[in-house]
């Protein structure tokens, strides 16, 4: 694992209170899940492999929906796959430590599910390929990420300050249809969704709660003033927060 896996890792396994403030990844998930019931309603899957699954909002879902189908669930974080055990103790699911970027899991999957992971990913098209080789002919990978725009109140306050913002540089929807692998076909859909936030303070806490906070690489952190002049401008012209999210799907070619 590099620095910046082991850093995010880190941040993971230290979101103690990240069921209380992961509504928009709480809310991804159900969309998610919605849509692969709705793709899969005439199929089965018979093998089923979650990576970045968390504290396992989707994973309750893929459990709940298909009950017969072996489901690996995987994450980067020994403290979130602990936190997915004790959410679905009575499950028969198989919890993993995985990097998703670096599927080591033997066989192949009907279906690879994911949401809100891939935008930690540091080489995307590699590991769609690496991910897309672990389908079975015919099977689907379906997955949320973050686009540009999340965030964007956020980043409007710290540019409009001078302070320096640690936001990712999210791909967009065109650069990411560009990205799927051959030997299939992949499309991506675009939601938006709106995070309501009395004021910067719990918005940033609520980052910090999630494990969400590590500054994209490279970036220079604010300093306190800075941080202040933007938190009080975001106080002055935001009460909500936008995320703007790609819902891919990819089918593997049949022989």
């Amino acid at each position: 694992m590099d620095e910046r896996k082991h850093q995010i890792a880190q941040r993971f396994n230290a979101a103690q209170d990240y069921d209380a403030a992961a509504d928009i990844q709480y809310r991804c998930a159900e969309l998610l899940a919605e849509r692969i019931r709705k793709e899969l309603a005439l199929s089965h899957p018979s093998r089923i492999l979650e990576f970045g699954c968390g504290t396992g909002f989707l994973t309750e879902q893929l459990s709940a929906t298909f009950p017969d189908s072996p489901l690996i669930a995987t994450d980067l974080a020994p403290g979130m796959i602990a936190r997915a055990q004790e959410r679905l103790t009575d499950r028969p699911v198989t919890f993993r430590i995985m990097d998703g970027e670096h599927p080591d899991v033997d066989g192949l999957f009907d279906l690879i599910a994911s949401s809100l992971c891939f935008q930690w990913f540091e080489n995307r098209p590699v590991a769609l390929q690496r991910l897309c080789q672990k389908l079975a002919p015919g099977g689907s990978l379906m997955l949320t990420t973050l686009l540009p725009g999340s965030l964007g109140e956020w980043r409007s306050s710290c540019e409009q300050e001078s302070a320096p913002c640690g936001v990712p540089h999210y791909a967009d929807a065109s650069t990411l249809q560009r990205e799927w692998p051959s030997g299939g076909s992949g499309t991506w859909d675009v939601i938006t969704l709106h995070d309501p936030v009395p004021n910067a303070r719990v918005f940033l806490r609520k980052l910090r709660q999630i494990g969400a906070s590590l500054p994209q690489s490279g970036s220079t952190p604010a300093s306190l003033g800075g941080l202040r002049r933007a938190m009080r401008h975001f106080d002055r012209h935001h009460q909500t927060v936008t995320y703007r999210i790609g819902l891919g799907i990819f089918r593997k070619d049949t022989p």
